[in-house]
């Protein structure tokens, strides 16, 4: 058996910490990159868009029906931020239905987008929320989180289909109309939540 050792600024580090030392680094890295939210690491350390979570209730309704979304937002970027949400064609948005609530207030929020992608078959809306509109307080945004909450009915069959959400760091230089193309969405999804549809016809034969 060959061992060596290596000076790194000054340090001599033999071969088999050095192993182990980049075996660790490489756990800790795909720990940090995993799962959904938006990024890993404590709140010092978070760097994207925002950390999001969704949930829907019902998860599983009659066409016809409506199911309530609830997104969870935090650490928004101080940019503002463009809450992209993708779900089946099955499903269609309802208007007026949105807010946002922040502590004890409720702040209205309407899609600046509500489109439909003919290649995917998804629909998508879009919201364009400012930082400011997550603090609690007067004092400074310390990272408080809102929940973003809309309603979306059923119209034909969605079986195992998914509400998802990518939010992105909202482009100061873009004005917010012209800012997401439905040809190209450039959605990465962050945060999923389950959901079924079964339209009336099929619901009768149950």
């Amino acid at each position: 058996m060959i061992t060596f050792s290596i000076n790194i600024k000054g340090f001599m580090v033999s071969s088999s910490i050095f192993k182990n030392s980049l075996v660790a680094f490489s756990l800790v890295a795909a720990v940090g990159c995993g799962g959904g939210g938006g990024g890993g690491g404590g709140a010092d350390e978070f760097v994207g868009a925002a950390r999001v979570s969704v949930r829907c209730s019902p998860k599983n309704i009659d066409s016809g029906d409506r199911t309530q979304v609830s997104i969870t937002l935090s650490q928004v970027h101080e940019n503002g931020i463009a809450v992209k949400v993708r779900f089946p064609v099955g499903l269609k948005y309802v208007p007026s239905s949105s807010f946002l609530k922040v502590g004890e207030r409720e702040l209205d929020a309407s899609p600046a987008v509500n489109a439909t992608s003919e290649t995917e078959e998804m629909n998508y809306v879009v919201f364009y929320l400012t930082q400011g509109q997550f603090s609690r307080t007067t004092q400074e945004y310390a990272g408080e989180a809102g929940t973003l909450l809309i309603q979306l009915e059923g119209r034909k069959t969605v079986t195992d289909g998914e509400i998802e959400v990518d939010p992105d760091v909202d482009d100061p230089a873009e004005d917010n109309s012209t800012e997401f193309d439905i040809t190209s969405p450039e959605f990465i999804s962050e945060a999923s939540a389950s959901i079924s549809v079964v339209a009336q016809d099929d619901s009768r034969k149950r």
